[in-house]
């Protein structure tokens, strides 16, 4: 499933257009592999994922979309990733 950055939470959280619908068969699958600006991280988990602090985590968030942070750290900011990013999420 493809998809873009479509907004910056205010602590830096990425924020995709990518929809729980079209992603629920690979929450909770650690295999899952969701890639954006030239990074990736493993695994997609659900919004109360209780990773540690500066871990890169994608979950699918609040939103009801899916979300990729660095815990606690401003990833957006930290990794330079802009609005329209494109974001590939593969299981």
């Amino acid at each position: 499933m493809t998809g873009k950055v479509a907004e910056i939470s205010g602590d830096g959280k990425l924020i995709t257009d990518i929809e729980f619908a079209y992603v629920s068969e690979a929450v909770g699958n650690a295999e899952a592999q969701v890639a954006f600006g030239g990074h990736e991280t493993v695994g997609l988990f659900e919004a109360s994922h209780g990773q540690p602090e500066a871990t890169m985590v994608a979950s699918v968030g609040d939103s009801g979309r899916v979300e990729i942070e660095i815990v606690g750290m401003d990833l957006a900011g930290m990794l330079g990733i802009p609005v329209g990013t494109q974001v590939e999420v593969q299981w």
